[in-house]
């Protein structure tokens, strides 16, 4: 007989066994191995996640395994056993209409048959079953009953009337999501800025003239580049794009001018941005970030109209078309020693500034219904209108991560959405913190008051201090091009204090 105290498990190369010590003499034992298995448990929990009460018999109507919901319907306590007891033992059914007992019985499906029966304390309870009989070949193994009761039912109705009307949405807008890339039509917006950009980048889209497109993070220039190569004669060959500030420099220059077997340990004779781009347009996104000694190797390629593949002694000779992007002012970052002043000048025969969403905010209104549109399907609740509240919000916000933040702040609260109103509560808590204070400091500000004192009656020191600062640094971020060294040299900062500060007001970068 089996001594339980010395029963266990153990660890072994990766697997999990337990084990059972026999104890067969005084100094002789057997011990009994076996693999742990999680796959019964795997099934077990995804039961539970089914809202319908699922039951499962052996072909003697003895239960093997309830899940969550059908417990709860039976009002049986998670702690409690019900594998190996029998089904007329648990239940007061007549054995002749019971759905289990007639599946069992005539080997054969019964379908939407109402059960009668006591929980253990008394409760009357009814429910709609539909059971199946559970075949080995043909031997016959047990049954499995699925249960729904009134309440199950109405949630499952309203579940469908939500997952309909997310359907329907998806069919009215199926035309967002056969994206092929984007087009001038998809750069939203009327304001004078935005509309000077995009006429130059009309005009100059047939050209073979290289591009620099300047803007802050978040403001379109991948639109811009993938618009102009598409109105370009070369629409029929590939629009290749590399971001230069999310690759380390060791990969770039494998990435742009490809490698040649050989040329270190692993290398193949694979292919590199030049030659997939050629014919087309190779988009070079925040070529400012990349190093001045790889800024020089890309110069010379362009100059020359040739290059070769890394360990590679052939020169391969290139028709690609160049667009490239910077997010601070490239005069700047020439001036910084970040941006060579030979290779700015090759790339900018075309230069097209990118305003920020602060300087055409009458494009705002525009921006969100778009948006709200574009992704209504992908949402069980959509928003067909937005609260005053909201739009004042949207209007005082400098939006420091330009259009992409707002899309941002609009799915977030699309995701959280409960009703077709967007209101103050949908929103990321910065931007609620934000219209709190702005609400605060306008509600609080007397007419005709000295607005240089900063004093106003019934607000504590630290708020006024608070809100002071939050917007200082949102100016010096905004002039500096968000960059964190450079501006917290201008505020007489350490970085970390810097950091600290970004994020206790929730400023994003």
């Amino acid at each position: 007989m089996a001594d339980e105290d010395q029963d266990g498990e153990l660890f072994w190369d990766e697997d999990h066994f337990t084990f059972e010590k026999i104890k067969v003499s005084k100094e002789r034992y057997y011990l009994f191995f076996k693999k742990r298995n999680d796959q019964e448990y795997l099934f077990a929990k995804t039961l539970d996640h089914i809202s319908d009460g699922i039951q499962i018999y052996d072909k003697n109507a003895c239960a093997v395994f309830f899940n969550k919901a059908s417990r709860e319907i039976a009002h049986i306590p998670s702690d409690v056993s019900i594998e190996g007891r029998y089904l007329l033992d648990m239940y007061n059914l007549d054995e002749n209409i019971s759905t289990i007992m007639t599946c069992l019985r005539t080997q054969s499906p019964v379908i939407n048959r109402v059960d009668h029966y006591k929980s253990s304390d008394g409760i009357s309870i009814a429910t709609a079953n539909t059971a199946y009989p559970i075949r080995k070949g043909k031997e016959i193994l047990g049954s499995v009953v699925f249960e729904q009761t009134s309440d199950i039912v109405k949630r499952y109705n309203k579940k469908m009337q939500e997952i309909e009307q997310a359907l329907k949405l998806y069919e009215e807008h199926s035309h967002y999501t056969r994206f092929t890339g984007y087009t001038f039509e998809h750069i939203i917006g009327h304001g004078v800025k935005l509309k000077e950009a995009v006429g130059i980048a009309r005009k100059v889209a047939s050209q073979n003239s290289s591009i620099l497109l300047v803007g802050e993070t978040g403001t379109g220039k991948e639109i811009f580049a993938q618009s102009i190569h598409r109105a370009s004669g070369r629409k029929d060959k590939r629009f290749v794009a590399l971001n230069c500030a999310a690759i380390p420099d060791s990969l770039i220059e494998s990435l742009l001018f490809g490698t040649q077997k050989g040329s270190f340990t692993g290398s193949e004779n694979k292919p590199g941005y030049f030659e997939e781009a050629e014919g087309g347009t190779l988009f070079l996104d925040e070529l400012n970030s990349m190093s001045l000694s790889m800024q020089s190797k890309i110069l010379r390629a362009i100059q020359e109209n040739t290059f070769r593949r890394v360990g590679g002694q052939k020169d391969i000779r290139m028709d690609v078309r160049i667009i490239s992007s910077c997010n601070e002012d490239p005069f700047r970052a020439i001036a910084d020693n970040q941006f060579r002043k030979d290779l700015f000048y090759r790339l900018s025969t075309v230069m097209i500034e990118l305003p920020p969403l602060r300087e055409h905010k009458e494009d705002l209104e525009e921006l969100i219904r778009y948006r709200l549109d574009a992704t209504a399907f992908q949402y069980v609740h959509s928003f067909s209108g937005i609260s005053p509240e909201v739009m004042e919000i949207f209007r005082s916000y400098s939006w420091p991560g330009n259009v992409r933040e707002l899309f941002h702040v609009l799915d977030y609260a699309q995701n959280v959405a409960d009703g077709e109103t967007l209101r103050r509560e949908h929103l990321p808590g910065y931007l609620r913190k934000f219209g709190e204070e702005s609400r605060g400091v306008q509600t609080f500000q007397p007419a005709g008051e000295d607005k240089a004192s900063g004093f106003m009656p019934g607000v504590e020191l630290q708020s006024i201090m608070d809100a002071y600062e939050h917007k200082v640094l949102q100016k010096a971020l905004e002039h500096y091009g968000y960059n964190i060294t450079k501006t917290a040299d201008a505020l007489g900062l350490r970085r970390q204090s810097l950091q600290y500060r970004i994020k206790k007001y929730g400023i994003i970068i």
